[in-house]
C-alpha cells in the first residue's frame, strides 16, 4: 500500500492527461458525453498538478471527483440540446416539398377553378388554393403543404 501512496505522490503532471485522453477515447466511442466530464475533470487536476498542488494526489483526486460531479450535474441540460439541434435542423433535408410549407409566395398567374402558379423565390410553381378560391395576380399566400410538384395555398390574412 505504501508503494502506491507513493507513486501517487510522485505522478507526473502529465498521468492525469493521458487519463483524460483514454477518457476522451472512451467516449468517441460510445458518443454518450458520460465520460467527456471525467475527460475535463482530469485535464484540469492534471493542470494543478503543474502547479499549487504539485505532488499532494489527495487534493488532485479530490479536485478530480467535485469537478467531475459538478459537470455530471451542471453540464449535460447544456449540452444536450446543442447536440441535438444539428439532427432537427435536417429533418426536411430530402423532402423539399416540406422546406416550403409556411413560406410566403405570391400569385403569378391568375388561378382559375382554385389552381394557378405561384412564384417562390425565383420558381414558378403549380397551385392550387386550399379554399378553391380563384385568386389575383399579385396576391400574396402562404404554402401549406405540398404533393409532389405541386403547392396548395391559402391567402395571407
Amino acid at each position: 500500500m505504501e508503494s502506491l501512496f507513493t507513486f501517487l505522490a510522485d505522478m507526473p503532471f502529465w498521468y492525469w492527461w493521458v487519463f483524460a485522453v483514454v477518457l476522451l477515447i472512451i467516449e468517441l466511442m460510445t458518443g454518450s458525453t458520460y465520460f467527456f466530464w471525467p475527460a475535463i475533470a482530469a485535464f484540469a487536476a492534471g493542470l494543478l498538478d503543474l502547479g499549487p498542488f504539485d505532488g499532494q494526489w489527495r487534493l488532485q483526486l479530490i479536485v478530480f471527483a467535485a469537478v467531475t460531479i459538478a459537470l455530471s450535474w451542471w453540464a449535460p441540460s447544456r449540452v444536450k440540446p446543442w447536440l441535438h439541434r444539428t439532427q432537427a435542423d435536417h429533418q426536411t433535408l430530402n423532402e423539399r416539398g416540406a422546406q416550403k410549407i409556411g413560406r410566403r409566395a405570391t400569385v403569378d398567374e391568375t388561378f382559375v377553378n382554385g389552381a394557378g402558379k405561384v412564384r417562390l423565390g425565383d420558381t414558378l410553381w403549380l397551385a392550387e388554393s386550399e379554399a378553391g378560391d380563384d385568386l389575383t395576380e399579385g396576391t400574396q399566400v402562404t404554402v401549406t403543404r405540398a404533393e409532389g410538384t405541386k403547392l396548395f395555398v391559402k391567402t395571407v390574412a
